[in-house]
């Protein structure tokens, strides 16, 4: 049985984080079924469990709010989130404004998420300029920080949510179910994730748009979040819609825990995650932009859990004061 399906196995039934060390199972908080941070948790729950016995059970939410304060409050342990929304949650900023969330830590970095605004392949819409007057997600009622994302991604032509014509979704996968139903002209999305392969193959293949890779869009992107960037994706099985080497929005895609959560699960969680490339790669290939060596990435602002600085330094690759 392959990592993925026994991970689909473990996803099953949800346990809240009430007492790590007593009944080592514990929740692990992600995105909807069919995100790129879905499936990236499900084969990290499936390898940690398999290497170390520790029992990790996999929690939709509906997106990277909720993420953050199910592990906050210490209903899962675990939780994926991108580094510009954690430093919004501990910032207390955004959709945190005035409520910052002060249990959170980082527990490991895991790859570089890359996002990018997508069209029919046959669309005469050929760059981001190009999406000015056409049908877009707009409000994300339950995933605000796609606004943010893909407000970031218009800047580089100097486009805002005023020159699109607004379509609402509740989230980035009710996003690209009105794309497959023909409601919208540009979706938007995480290159490589399982989503994207059924859109695919839903409206007979799409196509991601680059962005022009030069210091002044980068900047223009970073005037939203400083952790943003401009990241090559080069074509590939896995990156449907990728057809040439395109430049989209990079940021870097992090694991949290809660600051309770005791060492000694933390340094179990670790151990599994730095020996396993292989199998990670083998459970989705995204796991080829994760590098073992970068897992303690320091990140301005943000803190690491201590069981986890502690565990680095043992390894000589803690990269943080």
């Amino acid at each position: 049985m392959s990592i993925w399906n026994k991970a689909a196995l473990a996803a099953v039934s949800v346990f809240a984080f009430i007492s790590t060390s007593a009944a080592q199972t514990v929740g692990f908080a992600t995105f909807p079924p069919g995100s790129a941070n879905y499936i990236s948790v499900n084969v990290l729950a499936a390898t940690v469990q398999e290497k170390t016995g520790l029992k990790l059970r996999v929690k939709p939410l509906r997106g990277g709010k909720a993420v953050q304060m199910d592990v906050n409050n210490g209903q899962s342990a675990f939780g994926i989130i991108n580094a510009d929304n954690l430093q919004s949650a501990l910032e207390g900023i955004g959709e945190f404004e005035g409520t910052p969330l002060k249990n959170l830590r980082i527990a490991f970095r895991v790859r570089t998420l890359p996002l990018a605004f997508f069209v029919k392949e046959d669309s005469p819409i050929k760059t981001i300029a190009d999406i000015k007057g056409k049908r877009f997600p707009s409000q994300w009622s339950a995933f605000s920080d796609a606004i943010t994302l893909s407000q970031a991604i218009m800047a580089t032509e100097g486009l805002t949510y005023e020159d699109i014509v607004g379509v609402p979704v509740t989230n980035i996968v009710r996003g690209a179910d009105e794309f497959k139903a023909g409601r919208l002209d540009v979706g938007f999305f995480a290159v490589g994730a399982p989503q994207v392969s059924e859109i695919d193959a839903a409206v007979g293949g799409i196509r991601f748009l680059s962005i022009d890779k030069t210091p002044e869009k980068e900047a223009a992107m970073q005037k939203f979040r400083s952790g943003y960037f401009i990241h090559t994706v080069n074509p590939s099985p896995a990156n449907k819609g990728i057809n040439e080497p395109t430049n989209v929005l990079g940021v870097d895609s992090l694991i949290i825990v809660n600051a309770d959560v005791d060492d000694e699960t933390i340094a179990k969680v670790l151990e599994a995650v730095h020996s396993s490339k292989p199998e990670l790669v083998k459970g989705h290939p995204s796991f080829n932009g994760f590098d073992p060596d970068l897992m303690a990435q320091h990140y301005a602002g943000m803190q690491y859990h201590a069981g986890a600085i502690a565990w680095y330094k043992a390894k000589g690759i803690w990269k943080g004061n």
